[in-house]
């Protein structure tokens, strides 16, 4: 069974370029638009990994990671925040926040399935 993931971005241009790749890499790719649509999704699917943008209405990225690692039933799903945010103050607040990762836009396709793949396989140890 595929790998489910949770692309939780705002920009219609970059969810799109996400899911073109994670589908085409044979991932099951679930998409919401904020942090609280992602929350209310969880309440009824489970992923194996999210993907998150920081700057989003109603509920940032790192709100949303806050409220995930606070829940039992979220706590270990891992997550990458994908975002413009690139000072390193801010990169150095994601990670202690509990994302496995933090990745700079703009962003190689690529690299970004790399990550995820690296993500993923942490997991599963």
């Amino acid at each position: 069974m595929a790998e489910k993931i949770l692309v939780v971005e705002d920009d219609a241009n970059i969810k799109h370029i996400i899911i073109f790749k994670l589908k085409n890499s044979g991932y099951e790719v679930f998409t919401c638009s904020n942090g609280v649509e992602a929350l209310e999704f969880l309440k009824t699917q489970r992923v194996d990994l999210i993907i998150t943008d920081v700057m989003m209405p109603f509920m940032t990225g790192k709100e949303l990671i806050i409220e995930l690692k606070q829940n039992p039933d979220t706590k270990n799903i891992p997550t990458i925040i994908l975002t413009s945010r690139t000072l390193e103050k801010e990169i150095i607040e994601g990670l202690a926040l509990g994302a496995e990762d933090y990745i700079k836009k703009p962003f190689s396709p690529n690299e970004l399935l790399a990550r995820v793949k690296i993500v993923l396989a942490r997991k599963k140890i």
